[in-house]
């Protein structure tokens, strides 16, 4: 289809022949958004019909051209008349995308208006009134107003003006005045050797900044078209360097000078042109400046770029797929570049030994790189393939370009009987034992292909999107990231104690190659449709089978497959005093080693979801889960005997108590404590219980605090009555705390002793000391009937910001009879917001609900809450009951009730 500049300009010729910008008020600006709507229409239907992404931004850039020259003229006409045609005094320049001409459809557009030294008032009234058209007119416009002195002094110490001003151009006015400003910016900044190391400096700073503000991974589950990994901005950044270095403009420049080769340049601009495609539609479908491809956005993109459902696979997942491959391309080519040319400053990484050529059988070691001794594709056989990994892995080199490129060109060695040979099995098997250097190796056995060459089932799972907004990576991504959180542990030291616990752990695990193997396949059921747990067990065997691991290996890595939620669900939903709950999930590991690995596997797994994802609660919910099952472990382990039974907590915290109280005081409270408690609670911790029940006296309250290692502990005595937990958990959510647990526990007498695990809910900090006594006033008002809760939290929400922009989720409720003996089990999926649990608790107080338990977990702005519920006689929640109870939770927490009211 015809996009020609000329065209446009035919067009305009009639549509934008309106009076002077003077005349009827609004009628140059109604004319020129007249002319951009039809245009941009245009430019829609041809990029509807398969038209490549530059091609369109070309032709919005040219569209724009047409608009921006018709405003400063009509602008001239009506303020400036005299102004001379071939006048120096001014010049419309483009800048950025505008001046690439890789405009996309609602892009802002940037000029600089380049004036003389001496600009006249009626130049600025002419700018002036040029750029109130174009806002008129729609247009989002950036500006600046500057000398050429002003330009070139800003270019020598800013980043950003540089860039710009590399890859300006003319829109309109003085053609002589840009010469003068390329000459002066070639002469003092292009050509300035100080300047451009300088520029170099700041351009890797920004990069870095970059990847950490929108993604270092190119499989993001929502990239950003324009600035993550992969993203437009990659290729900039080479043309940038490529101009600063060798003067060179544009990838044609960089091919003709030998920079870059063919299959580079040709590579880089299918994958460029692919992402313009997207974002174009991205634009045109939200009739605004888009350019992060979320989730809920990405099924329309691939249905109005033709995408369809095929074998399973949903449309927006093989849009998204397409999009990570050319995105890799992209990334991997700007990375190539950029230390071939603009390499960071050296850091002796390895000894002075890897600075020198040492040959390694077909490769050799040359300036800390892995290089292929022969010429380009002379590796031959499979097995080479995997003997660079394993040099690389063992001695620390990177592999250089040139073999990353002989590799991948070779992955046609990796065929069916290699890949099912026991030698390739071995050598896969020992590049998952060398504990702590793994996760590089795989990482660039990925990007090079072989990976997925040697195991096809992980090739099924790249590239593929997570539907859901907790995971912040693809699969493939994820799964890598989990594996370098598990090379972490193995390295860490004494002075990191988050993660020190975790590798004394690592360092009993008899075998770490299981352990990462069953860590690689832990999700690779994702690649077929639902259920992935079991089919990722199915996989996991064929692939233990193909590798030749003996049977107790392989059924090792399938379970760790098979139980990789497990840990995570149990630690963080349910209640681990129950009755046999820890008891079975002993068997259910059966060994140490295997509890081992699954607990190492479960926080690599978190730590590979997201930044932020894994947290110190959710470590400590962990490690309480791991330390009950293992001391499990080890009774079922140790010898039987004769051996007096151990004294109960019970016995001795009356013990304990009796020093200081009457024995019939501390038995009395015993006798009316319910069994849960008792089993439950650790001794130390009964006796500052029932000194705080002792201390309450007629008070209608009493609490203490106690600090703990990532939370603080609030013990509130009172007496019980209808809502008393709404009320607490509404007063401390007014009062600015995040509830993370609470244990309920009410006598036969109806005096209860509640145990919350709290937070400050503004930085996750354990609560001021000097705040507390507010709080306990609160509560006592609260209990007494002399405080609106509901008023509290309601001026509490008033003051919290929702951040995501996503979609709002409904909630949703799962009433469970069968996970506990004693309970129903009620767990509720919804928005994360202050007052949650208050909401939850005065609901199921007002269906006679009472609540004995309860775990709040917080998962990128949704929440997790479960409750360990009863009925009114202390018995599960009858059947007929749960419908109309999940129907009362969903309407209170629906997100849209705000909206709606």
């Amino acid at each position: 289809m015809d996009l020609a500049f000329s065209n446009t300009l035919r067009r305009a010729d009639g549509a934008l022949d309106v009076p002077g910008a003077g005349a009827g008020a609004g009628e140059p600006a109604e004319a020129f958004k007249r002319f951009l709507k039809i245009e941009t229409e245009r430019l829609r239907t041809r990029h509807r019909f398969g038209l490549g992404g530059r091609e369109i931004a070309t032709g919005r850039s040219d569209l724009v051209d047409v608009v921006v020259g018709r405003a400063c003229q009509l602008a001239a006409s009506e303020l400036a008349p005299t102004l001379p045609g071939e006048q120096h005094q001014i010049t419309v320049v483009a800048l950025g995308g505008y001046g690439r001409r890789e405009l996309a459809p609602c892009s802002d557009v940037d000029l600089l208006f380049l004036h003389a030294d001496r600009a006249d008032e009626d130049i600025r009234a002419v700018v002036e009134q040029a750029l109130a058209l174009l806002w008129d007119a729609g247009l989002t416009v950036g500006h600046s107003f500057r000398t050429v002195g002003e330009c070139v002094a800003m270019a020598r110490d800013d980043l950003h003006s540089r860039t710009a001003l590399s890859e300006a151009r003319v829109v309109t006015g003085s053609a002589t005045l840009f010469a003068r400003l390329i000459a002066q910016m070639d002469a003092l900044v292009f050509g300035s050797a100080r300047a451009t190391e300088s520029f170099l400096e700041s351009l890797r700073f920004d990069l870095g900044e970059r990847y950490e503000r929108f993604g270092r991974a190119v499989g993001l589950q929502e990239p950003h078209v324009k600035e993550s990994a992969g993203g437009l901005r990659d290729l900039h950044v080479v043309l940038w360097v490529g101009h600063a270095l060798f003067g060179a403009r544009g990838l044609a420049a960089l091919h003709d000078e030998g920079r870059i080769s063919d299959r580079e340049r040709r590579s880089a601009l299918r994958a460029y042109d692919q992402l313009h495609r997207v974002r174009n539609e991205a634009h045109f479908t939200t009739g605004r400046k888009t350019d992060l491809l979320s989730l809920d956005l990405q099924p329309t993109l691939a249905a109005n770029l033709g995408y369809r459902a095929r074998r399973g696979v949903l449309a927006s997942e093989i849009l998204m797929r397409d999009y990570y491959e050319r995105a890799s391309e992209l990334h991997r080519f700007a990375q190539g570049f950029l230390l071939r040319y603009a390499p960071a400053p050296a850091r002796r990484r390895f000894g002075l030994g890897l600075l020198r050529r040492r040959p390694r059988g077909a490769f050799e070691i040359r300036d800390g790189k892995l290089f292929a001794r022969g010429p380009a594709g002379s590796l031959g056989s499979a097995r080479r393939l995997l003997e660079a990994f394993a040099i690389a892995q063992s001695e620390g080199p990177d592999l250089s370009e040139e073999l990353k490129l002989d590799i991948h060109e070779s992955l046609p060695l990796v065929d069916r009987a290699f890949r099912t040979s026991r030698e390739a099995g071995r050598a896969l098997v020992d590049l998952l034992g060398h504990k702590g250097r793994v996760g590089p190796t795989l990482r660039a056995m990925h990007e090079t292909g072989l990976l997925g060459r040697l195991l096809p089932e992980f090739a099924r799972v790249t590239f593929l999107v997570q539907h859901d907004f907790y995971h912040r990576y693809t699969v493939d991504e994820h799964t890598l990231t989990a594996i370098e959180a598990l090379d972490g542990v193995a390295g860490a030291s004494a002075g990191d104690p988050s993660r020190e616990r975790f590798r004394k752990v690592f360092a009993e695990v008899e075998h770490p190659a299981m352990l990462y193997l069953g860590l690689l396949l832990h999700d690779i059921g994702k690649g077929h449709g639902g259920g992935h747990v079991r089919r990722g067990m199915r996989i996991a065997e064929r692939v233990c089978a193909r590798l030749g691991l003996d049977a107790e290996r392989s059924a090792d890595v399938v379970f760790l497959v098979e139980a990789h939620l497990e840990m995570s669900q149990l630690s963080q939903r349910r209640d681990l005093t129950e009755p046999g709950l820890i008891a079975a999930f002993a068997r259910r590991v059966s060994t140490v080693d295997r509890l081992n690995m699954l607990l190492l596997l479960t926080y690599a797994d978190h730590c590979g979801v997201g930044p932020g994802i894994w947290n110190d609660w959710k470590g400590a919910l962990l490690w309480d889960l791991y330390t009950r099952t293992r001391a499990r472990l080890s009774e079922d382990a140790g010898p039987a005997g004769d051996e007096e039974p151990p004294e109960s907590a019970r016995d001795a915290a009356s013990r304990l108590l009796q020093v200081e109280f009457p024995a019939s005081e501390v038995e009395r409270h015993f006798a009316l404590m319910p069994e849960k408690y008792l089993r439950a609670t650790a001794p130390a911790e009964m006796v500052r219980h029932f000194r705080l029940v002792q201390s309450r006296g007629e008070a209608p309250l009493a609490a203490a605090w106690r600090a703990g290692d990532h939370c603080i502990e609030l013990v509130v005595v009172t007496r019980d009555h209808p809502g008393l937990l709404a009320q607490m958990a509404g007063t401390l959510t007014a009062q600015g705390l995040d509830i993370l647990s609470v244990d309920l526990y009410t006598r036969e007498d109806g005096v209860v002793v509640d145990v919350f695990k709290v937070r400050d809910a503004r930085d996750h900090g354990v609560v001021a000391a000097a705040r507390r006594p507010a709080v306990e006033e609160t509560l006592r008002w609260a209990v007494e009937g002399r405080y609106d809760v509901a008023a509290g939290v309601e001026r509490w929400r008033r003051g919290w910001r929702r951040r995501s922009k996503r979609p709002l989720v409904r909630p949703a409720v799962r009433l469970d009879s069968t996970s506990s003996a004693l309970s129903s089990v009620i767990e509720v999926r919804a928005e994360d917001e202050p007052g949650l649990v208050f909401r939850i608790a005065s609901v199921l107080g007002a269906h006679g609900i009472n609540i004995s338990f309860a775990k709040i977990a917080t998962e990128k702005s949704h929440a997790l809450d479960v409750f360990y519920v009863t009925d009114a006689r202390g018995e599960k929640v009858d059947a007929e009951e749960m419908p109309r109870l999940e129907a009362a939770l969903a309407a209170a927490l629906d997100p849209r009730r705000e909206t709606q009211s």
